[in-house]
């Protein structure tokens, strides 16, 4: 017998549902998409997020899946909030309150 995770699944503005590893690669593609933006090594957001950088990399590839306190550090290290990292992400906007809070690639 299958049991079926409980628990909601991140949902696209779309209304596409994501699976955990969807929703890592999605936020992976938005982190590289606003740390390039400021012209960012992964060696400098680590730094500046006080994580590895090889953690970064493989955050960037969706190989991991950050927590709450991770995606926290990123964000603020590069001075933006999820939503607006999930809106650098190639794949498509996440539906949340804060959708229009974008303050993504302040220069400095």
């Amino acid at each position: 017998m299958v049991q079926e995770k409980s628990g909601r699944r991140p949902r696209m503005a779309n209304g596409e549902e994501l699976s955990s590893e969807e929703f890592a690669a999605r936020f992976g593609e938005g982190i590289r998409a606003a740390r390039q933006a400021r012209g960012w090594t992964q060696v400098q957001l680590a730094e500046a997020a006080g994580l590895s950088s090889n953690y970064v990399a493989r955050l960037e590839r969706g190989e991991l899946s950050a927590s709450l306190f991770v995606a926290h550090q990123l964000c603020t290290a590069l001075d933006s909030d999820v939503v607006a990292i999930m809106t650098l992400s190639r794949s498509g906007l996440l539906v949340g309150a804060r959708a229009t809070r974008t303050r993504i690639a302040k220069s400095g």
